[in-house]
């Protein structure tokens, strides 16, 4: 059996993880535009493959965070 203050700070914790996650992948973002804009082949094929995993991050630590704020105000 597990005590309800483990447990919340067990999702305290994925919640804080997964908005550092976010707030990486966000600020990689913004540095990705510029090469987005002016790379060209192989760079810009590297830069397309890094937008995709931040995209999944992103999608990832976006809906564990929302679960997390909802569990807490719920």
């Amino acid at each position: 059996m597990t005590d309800g203050r483990g447990e919340t700070e067990a999702w305290a914790a994925r919640g804080a993880k997964a908005r550092a996650n976010l707030v990486a992948a966000l600020r990689d973002c913004c540095d990705l535009a510029d090469a987005v804009e002016t790379f060209e082949g192989d760079e810009l094929l590297e830069v397309l493959i890094a937008v995709d995993g931040i995209r999944f991050v992103m999608a990832e630590s976006g809906q564990l965070l929302q679960g997390v704020v909802r569990g807490f105000e719920g």
